[in-house]
């Protein structure tokens, strides 16, 4: 059988009959900025800050930020005194337990080098106790080339998603490496990862946003995509899993649509129908709730069946 298209796998979602309702998420204090893509770290929401006119291949108009937002009686509000990340986007989160038995939160962002033309991409990686411990001065790692790098503590190893391009991983794919710790994560380990070049056809563009233990198994929270800048970019938020042991991924199931969360504005007419999961927030009964970025330009949440 070939590998799933994006459109096979958008219209086998719209098939199944009834679905969830998203809900527009406030962030409070933004004044005329856009905020999206965010990443839920317990109860503290990380969110991409940015002008409506930031364009990344602009050095002078780009000024992406991630900043720290709570839950407060109207949306959510900026925490006083947590940490901000300038020049940086995207952000992610993974709590890990370090060589000496201490609880760590990983949080890394992508930020851009002008050195190259056009930019390149930098994925930045920091560690410490709790959000308000981050010091966005002190990346422990920064890895340039590739961006959706997710880790995922495991028992004993240190599970690393990461997105490579070129050869095997055509337009982008999703790679799995185990390691001891996650001060062991570098350029070369990435390297030396299985790549998952099967997964999807060759046109379908795949990334890893979120990983979960799942015992036995990992569960990806990631996206799918087709289209390119500058012409229309289609993103939908899927949910599959890898079994770490014997490097084999299942086809992705679509979660989510933007046209299952209320209208709203798009930063660019060929992002209007895009949407970039986050994470979950495991709710009781059997279900969660999906954190998203829709469209570059807001933040939406649905709550989905999860078993």
């Amino acid at each position: 059988m070939a590998p799933a298209r994006y459109e096979d796998l958008v219209a086998a979602y719209r098939g199944r009959g009834e679905r969830a309702s998203g809900t527009a998420e406030r962030i409070g204090g933004t004044a005329g900025r856009l905020a999206y893509n965010p990443c839920l770290i317990g109860d503290v929401l990380a969110v991409r800050i940015e002008s409506p006119d930031s364009y990344w291949r602009d050095r002078s108009s780009w000024d992406p930020e991630v900043r720290f937002f709570e839950r407060s009686a109207d949306g959510w509000a900026e925490i006083p005194g947590a940490p901000v990340f300038h020049a940086a986007e995207d952000p992610f989160a993974a709590w890990v337990t370090d060589r000496s038995g201490a609880r760590q939160l990983v949080f890394g962002t992508v930020g851009l080098d002008y050195r190259h033309d056009p930019p390149g991409i930098v994925s930045r990686f920091y560690a410490a106790p709790g959000v308000l411990d981050l010091d966005p001065d002190k990346p422990f790692i920064e890895i340039a080339g590739m961006k959706d790098i997710r880790l995922l503590q495991l028992r004993d190893r240190v599970a690393v998603c990461g997105r490579p391009q070129g050869g095997a991983a055509g337009i982008g794919r999703i790679s799995l490496v185990l390691i001891d710790d996650y001060t062991d994560l570098s350029p070369a380990v990435l390297d030396k990862a299985h790549i998952f070049a099967d997964q999807l056809a060759p046109e379908t563009k795949i990334g890893s946003n979120a990983l979960y233990d799942l015992g036995d198994r990992i569960g990806v929270l990631g996206h799918i995509a087709v289209g390119s800048e500058g012409s229309e970019q289609r993103y939908a938020a899927a949910w599959w899993t890898i079994d770490p042991d014997a490097m084999t991924a299942t086809t992705p199931e679509v979660v989510a649509l933007r046209e299952d969360f209320p209208p709203g504005p798009a930063k660019l007419p060929v992002l209007a129908d895009v949407v970039f999961p986050g994470s979950l927030e495991f709710l009781d009964g059997g279900r969660a709730r999906l954190y998203c970025g829709l469209s570059d330009a807001s933040i939406g949440t649905l709550v989905m069946p999860f078993s």
